[in-house]
């Protein structure tokens, strides 16, 4: 395995990221193999996921969706989204989503990496509040608290894990000024 050092975060841009939906649509199976609540259920294939990133095409082209990937050589190992509010009353307001590594990736500080990425990115916009929300007591909800992100509040069994299981999700807040 490379090191976490040799493993860099890149944004997308529209061509690329096209270029990068099946690798993407892999990292959705991946992390659903694993029990992570990422949207989607047990047995979704490869397929499914890509649509779910194909759904977001015109957004990326737009600029309102940033995606940043972590990549191991040229192979994609993870990946986060940065959400702009397009809304005229929030214009300093991002939300962050799809924080996403690979089994094989994990515990190496790559999620910290895109994390910062996404972060950056906010800062250099001027968007200084973001917002995430992530399954209660997961190791993502450790991580997000560990980088200094708030959480705001837990909506009881909001989402299923990939199991069925109903599972509880916690909102977070991070102000970046």
């Amino acid at each position: 395995m490379t090191p976490a050092t040799a493993v860099r975060i890149e944004a997308l841009g529209p061509d690329a990221y096209r270029e990068a939906i099946p690798a993407l649509g892999e990292l959705i199976v991946d992390a659903v193999a694993a029990g992570s609540g990422v949207n989607f259920l047990d047995g979704v294939t490869v397929d499914e996921a890509a649509a779910w990133w194909e759904a977001r095409i015109d957004q990326v082209e737009s600029g309102v969706v940033t995606a940043f990937v972590a990549l191991d050589g040229e192979r994609i190992v993870g990946s986060t989204i940065l959400i702009r509010s397009v809304n005229p009353n929030s214009p300093h307001r991002a939300e962050v989503g799809k924080v996403i590594v690979l089994r094989s990736h994990r515990r190496r500080g790559i999620g910290a990496a895109l994390m910062e990425a996404a972060e950056s990115q906010s800062r250099a916009e001027g968007r200084w509040l973001l917002i995430l929300d992530t399954a209660a007591g997961s190791a993502a909800d450790e991580m997000y608290r560990a980088l200094g992100w708030t959480a705001f509040g837990v909506v009881p069994n909001h989402a299923m894990l990939p199991d069925g299981t109903l599972s509880d999700t916690t909102y977070f807040w991070k102000d970046l000024r």
